[in-house]
């Protein structure tokens, strides 16, 4: 390995591979084709050229959209936009301005795992020196260009500023006026300038699509920057218990005893909680149920009907709707087919979704329905659906639904999906899936019913005229489409927001979704929340307690994930600064691993173990949180239900809870393992510590790589024993004798859980042949799998200095009955030569 500029760098990272856990599902991206831009921008300076061309050649056939090799049809990992290198800079999740060490794009490049091309095992087809000079010489020529560091905004700030702007309003209206707080993404250096001013487009484009009122919400600054944003609740038609809905759930709400004008605001509001932050608000109130609530939707269509004064069935009947047929619409599984109904604010379009293609599933052979309207003997017989239709402000709302009409928080995937968001699940989760889908309003598709029912004289005449009626064909059914859109453009204009407004290269609301949910939160981030600057919250950690040094450590070193991290906030916000959090009905429904644990453990925002349901014989279901399995015995007539259940319509949320969870639909956030180091840096033979903490059961197998690509197996390990980690434990790695840095670089620790027995026996468990011991011989691919050189050293038999041990009290004979699927996580740590 030759020493490079990374040796200069002192920085750690924490990533995931490219490629997703098991769990995840098809991640095709959808996206017009007139929106793919992997052309180099015609004023391309040298070192985008440069870049451009080591993308194009190493990473382009399977991460550009639009210019896949290998037959792929859709890009891997859902990452399909490598060569649009403007999108790229501005997308932290791949590229950190000016610094190419903490780029995921350059790590995973350099020397992560997979090593990237993912199909190379020879020298010639990786890049070579001069070429990952030239990718860092991008990444480093992006921070000479970034704009100058933002104020940093204090929470003491924020406060001060709302409460100004509360004294400056009339008295009869404080009551009813709320913030929307920019504070944590201003003051967030990895916020382009751009993302920022998309963010804001986000905040305001969800206000009015939760609004009735026939006004279009515009940006109402408090400051110049839109740090916060003055909400006065009659201009989105919202009451008290509008905002409560949120409140009720809100995890970063406080208190304090010193804040000047914190205790004042909450009088004058009359609220605790005056101030939500964006983030959060597009993360939550843009998914059902919330979604729902904040709009006061109804829990069946039929009630939805009356509420925007339309009757379906008269419509269908009379032949006052629009139809089109498709097999493709990129959103759902099978068939769909769309209808439109006139509504006084602009339009009703619904679908009728099919979990299949076949007999009554094909409206191909049966182009009438639903059986309510046409009977049994001529309707389809449809599985769900999904509407959207305007507001009174001209924005739109959505609802999805089952066959028999029932609200649905979550379409089956069986039936659609959201092939939009790489990082999700593929659920379809009104109403993020659908703003993001509709990010210009109506999609066009082509009717391809139409010719085909017109033509089949096994109808009836009586039925074939009703088609002739009501599939108008697809000229017709464009001249809607294109009248729908341009309406709904010309209400993104009216509200001051560009419609081809991106954020981080996704629809605005998505992009702050994103944000909130599937960015990690490293040390810096970590104080920017907790109202400190990195500095100060440096300053603290001493005085923390020793039940938080682990997690500090970690964020030193390791991003943490969003759950664990609202998880930690309010006992962390007490501990480490002048506020002290305010309760909410907030739970917190995430399995934690050991740092975090530590953190919450005997405090009001320790998790409950469990969840149990009881089912009486009446039917009626009562949930029940508790800690210890001994806290509650049920009678013998209780019938008991334990774990998560399928969360469908808004009646399943309350029964079971986790209602306002967006990061049960992020797989990003599902990765539930950590691993860490106990040093941000280190000189060649320094001895290092690892630190790996599964949220659930895990099989491990430790892998060193290096920055050429050198890489052996850690764990296991001959002479250490292969055992169960249990989750929510750490296990410090080694467990005894030393690991010692050999060479100066960059050095990736990856780490891979397999947590069942089916995903044990498809892993190489026999590593004798390429461990880590010193003087340990070099072997193929023949010989393991993804595994090649060397790179750390492990000497058993050596004397480590600090003598730490695992707190797992794992049972070596266990066998983890979760998580069958393979997660990964890993760490980059520099290693200098002096």
């Amino acid at each position: 390995m030759q020493p490079n500029d990374l040796m200069k760098v002192s920085v750690i990272a924490l990533t995931t591979a490219f490629g997703l856990p098991a769990l995840a599902q098809d991640q095709t991206k959808l996206v017009d084709p007139e929106e793919l831009d992997y052309q180099l921008p015609a004023d391309a300076t040298a070192q985008e050229k440069a870049a451009y061309a080591v993308l194009d050649k190493y990473c382009a056939d399977c991460h550009q959209q639009g210019a896949l090799g290998d037959g792929l049809t859709t890009p891997k990992a859902g990452f399909g936009h490598v060569l649009d290198l403007r999108r790229l800079s501005h997308d932290p999740k791949f590229v950190a301005v000016g610094e190419p060490s903490k780029s995921k794009l350059y790590q995973v490049i350099t020397g992560g795992a997979p090593a990237m091309p993912d199909n190379c095992w020879d020298p010639s087809c990786v890049p070579n020196e001069a070429e990952l000079q030239q990718l860092q010489d991008w990444i480093v020529a992006l921070g000479d260009t970034a704009p100058e560091p933002r104020t940093y905004i204090s929470l003491a700030d924020m406060y001060a500023m709302a409460h100004a702007d509360m004294q400056s309003l009339p008295t009869n209206r404080r009551d009813r006026v709320r913030y929307i707080s920019m504070r944590p993404m201003w003051n967030d250096p990895d916020v382009t300038d751009e993302n920022y001013t998309a963010y804001l487009a986000a905040t305001v484009k969800l206000l009015n699509a939760l609004s009735w009122n026939p006004n279009v919400y515009k940006f109402e600054k408090v400051d110049e920057h839109g740090i916060l944003l003055r909400v006065f609740l009659p201009d989105l038609d919202w009451t008290h218990e509008t905002w409560g809905y949120m409140e009720a759930q809100y995890p970063y709400g406080m208190e304090s005893d010193t804040d000047p004008y914190l205790g004042s605001l909450q009088h004058l509001a009359g609220t605790k909680i005056p101030i939500i932050r964006a983030d959060w608000f597009a993360a939550t109130a843009s998914v059902s149920p919330m979604y729902y609530d904040m709009l006061g939707l109804p829990d069946t269509v039929h009630g939805l009907e009356k509420l925007l004064n339309i009757d379906m069935k008269k419509n269908i009947l009379n032949e006052q709707v629009i139809r089109a047929g498709f097999q493709d619409s990129g959103v759902s599984t099978h068939n769909r087919l769309i209808e439109r109904h006139p509504m006084g604010t602009g339009f009703f379009w619904t679908s009728y979704d099919f979990a299949g293609s076949a007999k009554r599933q094909s409206f191909f052979e049966f182009p009438l329905g639903p059986t309510e309207a046409y009977g049994p003997d001529l309707a389809f017989l449809h599985d769900g659906g999904e509407s959207i239709f305007t507001l009174p402000n001209g924005f739109h709302a959505y609802y999805l639904n089952t066959a028999e009409g029932d609200r649905l928080n979550v379409g089956p995937t069986s039936i659609v999906r959201d092939t939009d968001y790489p990082d999700g699940t593929g659920e379809v989760v009104n109403g993020i899936s659908c703003i993001s889908c509709h990010s210009k309003g109506m999609r066009f598709n082509d009717d391809t019913v139409r010719d085909v029912a017109l033509n089949n004289l096994s109808l009836s005449a009586s039925a074939r005229q009703t088609i002739d009626a009501i599939y108008p064909g697809k000229d017709v059914v464009n001249e809607y489409f294109q009248r729908d859109m341009e309406a709904f453009l010309d209400t993104l204009a009216s509200a001051g927001i560009e419609p081809d407004t991106k954020a981080a290269g996704l629809e605005p609301v998505r992009g702050l979704f994103v944000y909130h949910v599937d960015y990690f939160i490293d040390f810096d981030q970590a104080a920017n929340e907790l109202g400190l600057t990195s500095d100060a919250l440096r300053s603290r950690m001493a005085f923390a307690g020793h039940e938080m040094a682990s997690l500090l450590t970690r964020l030193d070193t390791s991003p943490i994930a969003r759950d664990e991290w609202t998880a930690a906030y309010p006992v962390l916000l007490e501990k480490l600064t002048d506020y002290y959090p305010y309760k909410t009905d907030h739970v917190v429904t995430a399995d934690l691993s050991y740092s975090v644990k530590q953190v919450v453990k005997d405090t009001d925002y320790e998790p409950p173990a469990k969840k149990v349901k009881v089912i009486k014989d009446d039917g009626y279901v009562d949930t029940k949180v508790v800690k210890k399995d001994a806290d509650y015995t049920p009678t013998d007539k209780d019938y008991v239900v334990t774990g998560k259940e399928p969360i469908k319509t808004h009646d399943d949320a309350k029964k079971y809870g986790d209602d306002y969870d967006p990061v049960q639909h992020s797989a990003a956030a599902q990765s539930h393992l950590t691993v860490y180091t106990d040093k941000p840096t280190y000189k060649v033979g320094d001895e290092l510590r690892v630190f790996i903490e599964p949220r659930h059961d895990c099989r491990l197998t430790l892998i060193s790589i290096d920055d050429d690509h050198d890489s052996c197996v850690l764990y296991p390990f001959p002479g250490l024993d292969d055992i169960v980690i249990p989750g929510g434990t750490q296990y410090v790695f080694p467990p005894k004798g030393a690991l010692r840095t050999s060479e100066p670089g960059l050095e990736t620790i990856l780490a891979i859980c397999n947590g069942g027995d089916a995903a044990i026996k498809k892993a190489t468990r026999d590593t004798s042949k390429v461990s880590c011991a010193a003087g340990h011989k070099t072997v193929s691919k023949d010989h393991y799998e993804g595994i090649v050189k060397e790179t750390l050293i492990l000497d058993l038999d050596a004397d480590a200095k600090d003598k730490k041990h695992t707190a797992s009290g794992v049972d070596y004979r266990a066998v983890s009955k979760h998580n069958p699927d393979v997660t990964k996580a890993q760490i980059s740590v520099v290693v200098r030569e002096y």
